[in-house]
C-alpha cells in the first residue's frame, strides 16, 4: 500500500528550528516578498530587485518568493535555482514541489531526489520525509528501497521544525503505520499537535495557519470543514504567506485546490 505524506503542500512550507524561530525568520526576505506581491508595493519590489541583482542571499530568496507568490513558476524557477545553490532549503523544496506537478518519468524522479536531498541536507525536515516516502514506495525509474527510506525517516526526526513530532505519531496510530491502529491514542496526539500549532499562529506564524488549512481541508485529525479551512487560508494570506495567496487566487478563479 502506498503511503503519502500527510500534509502535501507543506513541502513548500518554510521549515525552521521551532515555532518562535519560524516566526522570526518570517520577518525576513519572505515577508518582504509578500509585501511586494500582496500589497503591490512597488518600492518594496524595487528594493528586492536591487538586492537580488547584487547577489544578496536575502534578495535572491525574496525574488524567488515574489514570483512564487505571483503564481509564476517560470519566473520563479531561475531565482529558486540560484537560492537553492546558495543554501536555501526552502528554495530546494519548492523546486521539488514544482517537479511533482510535471508528468511522472524517470528523469523527473531523478530531479525530485536531487532537490529533496539538497533541501534535506540544508535542514528541511519535510523534504527528508518526502525522500523517505519516495524510497518506500518507489517511483518511475526508482526501485523501492526500504533501507534508504528508513535512513531518511530517521534523519527527519533529527531536524527540529514547526510541525511537532506528535503529528506524525498521531498519523501512525490513526492509519496503523508501523503500529496497531489506536483511535484514542491518535486523538490525544492530534490534540497535542494542534495545541502547539495554536501557539505558533498566536505568535504570528502564517505557516501554522497554513497547516490548520490543510488539516481542515483534508480531515487530518479533525472532520473536514471547508469553512474553517478557508478561514485559516485567508488568515495565512493576510499575513502575506506566498503559497496561501496563490492558493486563494486559484480558488477565487473557480479552480481546484492544489492541496
Amino acid at each position: 500500500m502506498k503511503i503519502t505524506l500527510a500534509l502535501g503542500i507543506a513541502a513548500i512550507g518554510l521549515m525552521s528550528n521551532g515555532a518562535h524561530a519560524a516566526t522570526q525568520r518570517w520577518k525576513g526576505p519572505l515577508a518582504e516578498a509578500s509585501a511586494a506581491c500582496l500589497q503591490q508595493d512597488s518600492a518594496a519590489l524595487a528594493q528586492i530587485q536591487r538586492a537580488a541583482q547584487s547577489g544578496s542571499y536575502d534578495g535572491v530568496v525574496a525574488m524567488a518568493a515574489y514570483w512564487a507568490c505571483k503564481g509564476d513558476p517560470a519566473s520563479a524557477k531561475p531565482w529558486l535555482v540560484k537560492a537553492s545553490g546558495m543554501g536555501s532549503g526552502w528554495a530546494s523544496q519548492v523546486l521539488a514541489h514544482y517537479l511533482r506537478r510535471d508528468p511522472a518519468s524517470a528523469a523527473n524522479t531523478e530531479q525530485q531526489i536531487r532537490f529533496l536531498t539538497r533541501a534535506a541536507l540544508q535542514g528541511n525536515a519535510w523534504s527528508a520525509r518526502e525522500l523517505s516516502v519516495l524510497y518506500l514506495n518507489g517511483a518511475p525509474g526508482l526501485a523501492a528501497d526500504p533501507r534508504r527510506a528508513s535512513y531518511w525517516a530517521r534523519y527527519a526526526e533529527d531536524v527540529k521544525e514547526i510541525v511537532p513530532d506528535t503529528f506524525y505519531l498521531a498519523e501512525s496510530y490513526a492509519k496503523g503505520w508501523g503500529v496497531p491502529k489506536n483511535a484514542q491514542k491518535a486523538k490525544e496526539l492530534y490534540a497535542e499537535t494542534f495545541h502547539t500549532l495554536q501557539q505558533a499562529t498566536a505568535d504570528g506564524d502564517p505557516y501554522a495557519d497554513m497547516l490548520f488549512f490543510l488539516a481542515y481541508s483534508k480531515g487530518y485529525g479533525v472532520p473536514k470543514d471547508h469553512k474553517k479551512a478557508l478561514h485559516w487560508l485567508q488568515q495565512a494570506a493576510e499575513k502575506g504567506y506566498p503559497e496561501a495567496v496563490a492558493e486563494l487566487k486559484v480558488l477565487s478563479n473557480g479552480g481546484k485546490s492544489h492541496e
